[in-house]
């Protein structure tokens, strides 16, 4: 393995005196699923890695009404939590999905969402919650809303001295629903698709229809087309139906190993018309 410095800062201060004293040639790691088995096939060669474990300010979960992550905080904790089952169901099925416990017990939903992989289980979850992700450097701290977070594949808004220190999550509203479907080759396989619906109905219109939809583009993508197609609506299998072309024309999904455009086109109008559904009958 490519030999590196290894530190583990107990402070965001610290993190940032580490990183500047390797002049950029360091990398921040959480729990370190990915970059290790980059390093390990030779695609990532840092001086040194710094480790935000020890960093507890990053692994606080806060409530109040409205959520907060700390981005340390593993994906088997939000798994386990009874307020994000509950509340935002898609997040609770997303970390269900992403690969397997051994791997949950250790990865953080900042690692997941830094990773930047247009795949990120976390990700379209996030979008259909509009939730807010904090930056924090040695200039001070910004606010990034999730779908202004990602640019390319591998690639977020983050400059190399920041940290991802936490997501924000705004509380629920009544009578809204969410859903999280993902589709891989095998179980714990990363996604050949994987899509997020959340909706808000008075009555019988659907008010507010986010959707996000992963693996299909270069970032994970918010269908805010679509979403308009929806919002105002009532939700019905013709209504369906009409959406199913606008879908196929807001991704741009490529053919790889895993799957065809054309198969990741057709899927994905299905995948997210199902999540709809998911999303309407699970609102309270």
């Amino acid at each position: 393995m490519y030999p590196y410095e290894y530190h583990q800062p107990s402070n965001l201060p610290d993190s940032y005196q580490i990183m500047e004293k390797s002049q950029g040639q360091a990398l921040y790691i959480a729990g370190g699923t990915d970059v290790l088995i980059r390093i390990k096939q030779g695609e990532l060669k840092p001086k040194a890695l710094i480790s935000l474990r020890g960093i507890n300010e990053l692994q606080a979960i806060q409530d109040n009404g409205s959520l907060t992550l700390g981005s340390m905080t593993k994906i088997r904790e939000l798994e386990r939590s009874h307020r994000i089952k509950q509340d935002y169901p898609a997040l609770f099925q997303a970390c269900c999905s992403l690969a397997n416990p051994q791997i949950r017990n250790v990865a953080t939903i900042g690692g997941n969402l830094v990773n930047a992989a247009p795949s990120a289980d976390c990700a379209t979850p996030l979008l259909v919650f509009d939730a807010q992700t904090t930056l924090e450097g040695p200039g001070g701290n910004r606010e990034i809303p999730s779908d202004k977070l990602f640019i390319g594949p591998g690639q977020t808004c983050k400059s190399h001295e920041e940290i991802l220190t936490r997501i924000s999550l705004p509380q629920r509203v009544p009578n809204s629903g969410s859903a999280f479907i993902k589709l891989g080759r095998v179980t714990q396989d990363i996604a050949k698709v994987n899509v997020a619906a959340y909706v808000v109905i008075d009555e019988t219109t659907c008010r507010i229809c986010r959707l996000a939809a992963g693996a299909v583009a270069p970032t994970p993508l918010r269908l805010y087309k679509t979403e308009q197609l929806i919002q105002g609506q009532k939700i019905t299998e013709k209504l369906l139906e009409d959406i199913t072309e606008m879908i196929k024309e807001e991704i741009s999904p490529i053919s790889d190993i895993r799957s065809t455009e054309e198969y990741r086109k057709d899927v994905t109008a299905t995948l997210i018309k199902r999540a709809i559904l998911q999303a309407e009958k699970s609102r309270h």
